[in-house]
């Protein structure tokens, strides 16, 4: 009698998925450790380049708290790879707060609508697998 070991099957959704948030969390969790590392020269950039006059309303802390949910979001994502359904708890939980740190921390003008779509569209992704996450 042979030993079968039944596993389940990453769907190619759900491969996808995990592999791009992958590269997003981690650009993500990158870029706000630098910026927090770096802040004053983060600071002069983003007065540069953007259309910010000052940077007196943000700080290290505030780029650091969107490392650690960048962090977070990287982490569920590899629970769910590992076909986990807490991973799916924790992206979703990264995701909001990733949304809305900045609208608490500075106002509704720091919204992304681009982050908005993509966070919603990847929870879509995400939830129609959950039926695969143990």
């Amino acid at each position: 009698m042979k030993n079968t070991i039944h596993t389940k099957k990453r769907p190619p959704l759900l491969r996808a998925l995990c592999g791009l948030t992958f590269i997003g969390s981690s650009i993500g969790f990158l870029g706000f450790f630098f910026a927090a590392l770096f802040f004053e020269k983060s600071a002069s950039f983003i007065v540069n380049y953007s259309s910010w006059h000052t940077t007196e309303s943000i700080s290290p802390v505030y780029f650091t708290l969107l490392m650690a949910l960048f962090a977070l979001s990287l982490t569920g994502s590899i629970r769910m790879w590992k076909l986990h359904r807490d991973g799916f708890l924790l992206y979703a939980f990264a995701q909001l707060a990733i949304l809305f740190v900045p609208v608490i921390w500075l106002n509704w003008g720091a919204f992304s609508t681009a982050n908005a779509i993509f966070s919603v569209i990847f929870l879509v992704g995400y939830g129609l697998n959950l039926r695969v996450l143990k």
